[in-house]
């Protein structure tokens, strides 16, 4: 999927790194939706819808590469990002209809 288990491989980052690397996409995708929604203190950096789907994006990738980290091989990937997909989307709907 995108070579997100490839490129992951090619990163040197640890598993450490790497999630603290998420914490930091995860806050620059805060930051625009706060200057967004013109929330007091945050209006004045301007962001757009724009920003914000750009930040969801890296801070999508990073969590992928996350995942990929902790799987052997490519095919690992892939089969654990669909089944926790499955699994999770699941859960999350059967929460909506509680």
């Amino acid at each position: 999927m995108f070579q997100i288990f490839e490129l992951t491989q090619a990163d040197p980052k640890s598993l450490l790194q790497r999630t603290l690397k998420l914490s930091e996409e995860t806050g620059e995708l805060a930051e625009a939706v706060l200057s967004v929604t013109d929330a007091p203190g945050s209006a004045y950096k301007a962001h757009t819808l724009q920003n914000v789907r750009e930040e969801a994006a890296d801070a999508a990738l990073v969590a992928l590469s996350v995942l990929a980290q902790t799987c052997e091989t490519s095919e690992e990937f892939s089969t654990e990002l669909d089944r926790l997909m499955r699994e999770k989307s699941a859960k999350w709907q059967a929460k909506l209809t509680e």
